[in-house]
């Protein structure tokens, strides 16, 4: 790859000159004082619309001289990142460098084209490239400007940015609260669907804590045609309400103890109406490993997941094995691999569960996604998961109506499950022309059936 013009940190030479021949020294050795980072440049990140490649925990990790902060009002520049389609196929990012506070009406824009075919690691490096180019002159009004240069930079890293060094009134805290309330209907089918959540996150290099709670509650109301018993030749209309309601609990606490290996336990409590748990109460420690240091996370990650745990369930009608409340300890295993390269992105999973008072009880589980860039213009993807199923202990043991089938009111008794998806994709012709055209972009249902028309 040819050098890129970059933001690099490079520490000063003998008497201030250039580095000259001596070896880089460790990044805890650049570090800046406390109180220039206090004042370092705090950046919003704000991608309208999706935009593809837009990787905050990438970005964060690799452009660690600014203060990525998570709310546009406390910021001195708001990244505004739009997307539009462009005739070649490709996108064009257009990237708005908006200044804030100190830095109100300093306005800039770049503008990023990809390729149809690019793989999401090429796009997320080139934004990464113009973030840099883009925030230079604001940078250069910074403490910090004295530790930077612009130049041709190949992999040197910037000093990294400690989140303890700035003053944070929430300690490092990040709350969320969601709502949401869906309804639909027809003349004869009436759908209302409510859900909810909470959560809260504290995340350092030692310990991650996410704190949550979820509930959804689903009603489907329709209207079925039975046959009047007084009266054969008539039919009545007859109202069928079903509902399925949930609601669960869980915390998390990840403990880091070197570069590959990290510590964890989860605790979650809840009840699921479709899974005849009234009440189900699970407390799993946990191992992790990754092969890679996790350093590499945002590019690839190996990892090996193992816990062992206490399932206290207690059920709202018979199981099928004539249980109403038991305790059963059940043991995980989980392999995964995540790769985003220039070639295209995997993520794969296998994972196997198996109860430990019958080693029959248990699921093996293969997922995951494969997108590869086989070529100029040619891409091939594959997704989908394959499980086999033996450890449903849950399922009640009381006579399923037709009703209840149709409506997927409770879970159904399966020895496996599958989906699977193949896709392969070519684009060829032009790869200059950049012009975007918006019209027609809107043509409701119309532009849907006819996808060429999409803008």
């Amino acid at each position: 790859m040819a050098p890129t013009a970059a933001l690099i940190a490079q520490p000063a030479g003998p008497r201030g000159g250039p580095p000259g021949g001596a070896p880089r020294p460790a990044v805890a050795e650049t570090v800046l004082p406390d109180s220039v980072l206090q004042s370092s440049l705090r950046v919003f990140l704000d991608c309208q619309g999706g935009v593809r490649g837009c990787d905050r925990t990438f970005f964060t990790q690799e452009l660690n001289y600014v203060n990525w902060v998570r709310d546009r009002f406390d910021s001195d520049v708001h990244l505004l990142l739009t997307s539009l389609n462009a005739a070649n196929g490709g996108r064009q990012i257009t990237v708005n460098f908006l200044g804030q506070k100190n830095y109100a009406g300093k306005v800039d824009t770049l503008v990023v084209t990809t390729l149809p075919n690019d793989a999401d690691d090429v796009v997320r490096r080139e934004l990464l490239r113009t973030f840099q180019l883009g925030l230079a002159p604001f940078v250069a009004r910074t403490p910090i400007a004295s530790r930077l240069r612009v130049g041709l930079a190949n992999g040197v890293v910037a000093p990294v940015i400690n989140p303890r060094a700035v003053k944070d009134r929430w300690n490092l805290w990040l709350y969320r609260v969601d709502g949401n309330i869906n309804a639909s209907g027809e003349q004869l089918v009436r759908t209302t669907n409510l859900s909810t959540s909470l959560s809260a996150a504290r995340t350092t290099e030692q310990w991650k804590i996410n704190l949550g709670a979820t509930g959804s509650y689903n009603e489907l109301d329709f209207k079925v045609f039975e046959t009047n018993a007084s009266n054969p030749a008539l039919r009545d209309t007859v109202s069928v309400v079903v509902l399925q309601r949930a609601a669960n609990t869980n915390a998390l606490f990840g403990r880091t103890i070197n570069a590959h290996w990290t510590a964890g336990v989860k605790v979650s409590a809840g009840f699921s109406e479709v899974l005849n748990q009234k009440m189900a109460v699970r407390v799993s420690p946990a191992l992790e490993y990754n092969y890679f240091p996790w350093s590499e996370a945002t590019r690839r990650q190996l990892t090996a997941l193992y816990y062992v745990r206490p399932n206290y369930y207690e059920y709202y009608n018979t199981t099928v094995f004539e249980q109403d409340r038991e305790t059963r300890f059940n043991h995980t295993l989980l392999l995964a691999l995540t790769q985003r390269q220039k070639w295209g992105n995997t993520n794969i999973t296998l994972e196997g569960s198996q109860y430990l008072h019958d080693m029959n009880r248990n699921h093996v589980t293969l997922s995951g996604f494969v997108d590869l860039r086989l070529g100029r213009g040619f891409s091939l993807n594959f997704r989908g998961s394959a499980s086999r199923v033996r450890d449903q202990i849950y399922i009640a043991a009381n006579a399923k109506s037709e009703r209840d089938i149709l409506t997927q009111r409770q879970q159904l008794q399966t020895n496996f499950r599958y989906n699977v998806n193949v896709g392969v994709g070519y684009t060829f012709g032009s790869i200059y022309n950049t012009i975007v055209n918006q019209r027609f972009g809107n043509l409701g249902e119309l532009g849907r059936r006819f996808g060429f028309f999409g803008g």
